[in-house]
């Protein structure tokens, strides 16, 4: 089924009982950013035979499902003036509906369950399907009862060298500007990322620290020169296990901001792991960039 969410904050939903954790965000995001919000419910398929008391039931849930998504859209009306909300329900499976309504949509915003007995990995399937494969930025939220972030919480972004790290720390700038809150950006270096064939830093020991500063602040140069009401914390840490560290410093985020992917080379494997540790274990919302 096709869906116009052109330049609108999308998000799945999956409790048509209340107002889920996700929809919150969801609806905070199209606040800040003045445009539409559009929540999906994914139905599943009918089945193709079987008695037909299965049938009928099908037939009666499924406007059922509406009618409840409706009333949490004019819930959501009445407590906000003037607020663009819309419904669809969808056949199907709910990952594949969602990735494809995110080609037009302005941001997809989706919660996460947990993976059956281990508790520690808090990304769900729907959840990791979406976040791998939408067109649009992601923001992964965490399920209730994992605690929510103070609304002055920093957002944090781990840099690294890759060449489309830009356009991650520039959305890190946005959320951190639409947000009023201070950005923390953090980079993890070790004595082997020193430059100019001194690996160990033997000539000089401060050299690795020095490079990784300047790497660091190279980064942030030009979002900062565009950004400048937002405050900076520049953070580095010494360890080669990097989606370790980020995600302790996300005990202390209200947002993690992290790229989609990674990048030919050493450094886009790293990108890579570092956004599934964070996706898994972080313990604040996720906002995966495109």
């Amino acid at each position: 089924m096709s869906m116009d969410v052109t330049g609108r904050v999308l998000v799945g939903v999956d409790d048509l009982s209340g107002t889920a954790p996700a929809v919150e965000a969801a609806l905070a995001e199209a606040r800040r950013a003045g445009c539409g919000l559009s929540l999906v419910h994914a139905f599943a398929s009918p089945p193709a035979f079987g008695p037909s008391p299965w049938l009928n039931a099908y037939a009666a849930a499924l406007p059922e499902a509406r009618d409840l998504l409706e009333r949490q859209a004019a819930r959501l009306r009445g407590a906000h003036d003037g607020l663009d909300v819309d419904t669809r329900v969808v056949v199907g499976h709910p990952a594949p509906a969602l990735i494809e309504a995110s080609r037009t949509a302005r941001l997809t915003v989706v919660g996460c369950r947990g993976v059956g007995g281990f508790t520690e990995l808090l990304l769900g399937s729907v959840s990791a399907q979406v976040a791998a494969h939408t067109h649009s930025p992601v923001l992964v939220i965490r399920p209730p009862g994992h605690g929510r972030p103070a609304a002055d919480a920093p957002v944090l972004i781990g840099v690294d060298a890759a060449p489309a790290g830009a356009e991650v720390v520039e959305a890190a700038f946005e959320h951190a500007h639409a947000r009023g809150v201070e950005l923390v950006a953090v980079h993890c270096w070790a004595s082997t990322d020193a430059p100019g064939g001194d690996p160990c830093g033997e000539h000089d020991p401060s050299a690795p620290e020095v490079a990784a500063q300047l790497l660091l602040d190279g980064a942030l140069a030009a979002a900062r020169h565009r950004y400048p009401q937002v405050r900076v914390v520049r953070r580095l840490i010494r360890t080669t296990a990097t989606g370790s560290a980020l995600v302790r410093e996300s005990a202390e985020a209200g947002l993690v901001v992290v790229g989609s992917r990674g990048h030919a080379g050493a450094a886009g494997v790293l990108l890579n792991s570092v956004s599934q540790a964070l996706l898994h274990h972080a313990h604040c919302p996720v906002a995966v960039i495109r």
